[in-house]
């Protein structure tokens, strides 16, 4: 889906994944951008202008700071990207409404779970503790 996505959006990965966390927070300043794509303040400059040329963007300036933008996904954006989610959304949405409060209850545990074991190990990676495969094989025997 994310690859159709891009191809839709005729967006690079970098240019995609700024406009994922453009749409999740709304808007931010380029600096913020910068750290949660781990970019140089120059390389964020750069996806910002490729973004702002196709439309995906809009720069307005900070309500406090004059000299400071906010970066936030164009209406434009914002909406093509629905319009190709929005069907699977609401398969999805059907379907988990298909299911009684019990069987919700169990999915969502699950995925629960799976959210966490992904984040811990996610964590794991970043602090550099990585176990070798049989190490990590050893460990879910013990479970």
């Amino acid at each position: 889906m994310e690859f159709i996505m891009r191809r839709e959006m005729d967006l690079n990965e970098t240019d995609f994944q700024a406009m994922q966390h453009l749409m999740k927070q709304r808007s931010m300043s380029p600096g913020e951008l910068a750290k949660l794509l781990h970019l140089t303040a120059a390389a964020t400059t750069t996806v910002i202008d490729r973004l702002a040329r196709k439309g995906h963007i809009t720069r307005t300036p900070h309500p406090t700071d004059r000299r400071r933008l906010l970066i936030s996904p164009s209406e434009q954006s914002e909406r093509a990207a629905m319009e190709k989610l929005m069907p699977m959304i609401m398969d999805v949405d059907n379907k988990v409404r298909s299911y009684d409060d019990g069987e919700q209850a169990v999915i969502v545990d699950f995925l629960g779970s799976v959210v966490a074991s992904m984040s811990s190990r996610v964590e794991d990676l970043k602090n550099g503790h990585a176990p070798s495969p049989a190490t990590e094989q050893n460990d879910s025997r013990k479970v």
